[in-house]
């Protein structure tokens, strides 16, 4: 075969290497087809088979067949040829869009409805970009299967401490290296609070290109491992007694025609503008519906609790890391500018579905011109009831049946998903709720530790 160039790289792509198409389904985990790399053409053209079930697969496998999803029937994966990296020495990567076998673009294809989003933003004058934060436990072979954390009581550990990390440079090192090649930009890396715990930034770009490069960067993370004989849980609670890993989504938007952006240099609070205020108020507004989306797993509420900075309040505020929305200003210390955390999601989520409701949501408070409520400033916890109501403060569901609860009876996210895909997504809700009915904490989490 005569060799081609892997774009964004420059490096030859040899016959013996492998490219792997991968998708992302409602629970959140990374599913694929590979084929040898000489068949590149044929995966983008016509497709790989994948069943309708693996819309309603779910974090454990088990599959939530609906009247519509059964055993007949074929999807087609087709690779975006544009968006091929590398993955690693063996592998290289491409995400898919998923259609019918005529080539119809399936409902159930969430980078689709991400790109529709991006296309409708542009159209009503806005350019988003989104940056992602990805918490992680790096974790040994005598940690791996342990029924909890004891295992890492007497380990050495300095919260954000540079011994912490030295001890772990040649990981970062060689996620920084093959993001590097993959073309991915790192904001950041460190050592997080807890134990193992470990952190890497990606910086914001295009909604699309974010999510591509989410899945991407997960997969870097968890193959240096694997080099290194470890392994690697983003689960957001892999041990109930541990903090947990959140998936921190940064969001700005900027006017599309001469780049002003929307969140900063008004004359709203913090330097907000008319729409920029609308924009907060829209994913305030929706936050709590579509929680099934951010933070849906069987296991996210176990991390979603006051007093832990997981954002478990729906509520805004100033650098305000209780609030599940933490507005960052355009400062010194923010060379990128202006923009939106939102803090309560989590790495079970699919990030093209989360991102396309962070952006849904800002783009409907604009169009339908919400009123920003009143900045939370303080710990959510400490507010009077009067308080939290003067600033639509609510909790976040706090269990796993209370998510499904309130996806259920969301307008929005019928009009935003469409039906299929809701109740898709509650089927397997439904299915997780009665398999683990019975279980403990404990063993919810050992279960989902390496899913995602």
């Amino acid at each position: 075969m005569e060799n081609t160039t892997l774009l964004g790289t420059g490096k030859p792509q040899s016959a013996g290497r492998m490219l792997l198409g991968s998708f992302v389904g409602l629970d959140g985990v990374v599913r694929s087809k590979a084929v040898p790399a000489s068949r590149e053409s044929t995966f983008a053209r016509s497709g790989m088979g994948a069943s309708p079930t693996w819309t309603v697969f779910c974090p454990d496998s088990q599959i939530a067949f609906t009247p519509s999803i059964s055993v007949v029937g074929d999807w087609r994966l087709h690779i975006d040829p544009a968006m091929k990296r590398p993955l690693d020495d063996i592998a290289i990567w491409a995400p898919t869009i998923l259609t019918s076998q005529d080539g119809e673009i399936s409902p159930f294809c969430p980078r689709s409805l991400l790109t529709r989003l991006e296309r409708r933003a542009h159209e009503s004058g806005y350019q988003a970009l989104f940056g992602c934060e990805f918490e992680f436990y790096l974790l040994d072979a005598s940690v791996r299967d342990a029924p909890d954390s004891s295992a890492l009581a007497n380990m050495p550990w300095d919260a954000y401490g540079t011994e912490s990390f030295m001890e772990r440079e040649r990981f970062f090192a060689m996620v920084q290296r093959q993001c590097a090649e993959s073309g991915i930009p790192l904001e950041q890396m460190h050592c997080e609070y807890d134990k193992c715990q470990l952190e890497v930034s990606t910086a914001p770009v295009s909604p699309t290109q974010a999510a591509d490069q989410a899945v991407l960067t997960k997969l870097i993370i968890k193959s240096v491992a694997r080099q290194l004989g470890m392994s690697v849980s983003f689960s957001p609670k892999p041990f109930v007694d541990l903090t947990g890993n959140g998936g921190h989504i940064h969001f700005s938007m900027t006017h599309f025609s001469d780049g002003t952006p929307i969140f900063s240099g008004g004359d709203g609070p913090h330097g907000l503008t008319q729409e920029g205020a609308q924009a907060i108020a829209g994913i305030h507004e929706h936050i709590v519906e579509l929680s099934a989306i951010y933070s849906g797993s069987p296991v996210s509420q176990l991390r979603l609790s006051p007093d832990s900075w997981s954002g478990a309040a729906a509520c805004w505020g100033l650098e305000n890391r209780e609030a599940a929305i933490r507005f960052c200003a355009a400062t010194r210390g923010n060379p990128l500018g202006a923009n939106v955390e939102l803090k309560c999601a989590d790495l079970s989520a699919n990030p093209y579905y989360a991102m396309s409701c962070i952006l849904a949501s800002a783009l409907d408070g604009i169009d339908h011109r919400f009123e920003l409520a009143k900045e939370t400033t303080v710990d959510p916890a400490l507010l009077s009831d009067s308080e939290l109501e003067e600033r639509r403060v609510k909790a976040l569901p706090g269990t796993y049946d209370a998510v499904t609860d309130s996806l259920r009876s969301s307008r929005f996210a019928v009009e935003l998903l469409g039906q299929e895909v809701v109740d898709a997504a509650l089927s397997i809700r439904n299915l997780m709720s009665s398999t683990y009915k019975d279980s403990t904490p404990e063993e919810i989490a050992r279960t989902m530790r390496f899913v995602w």
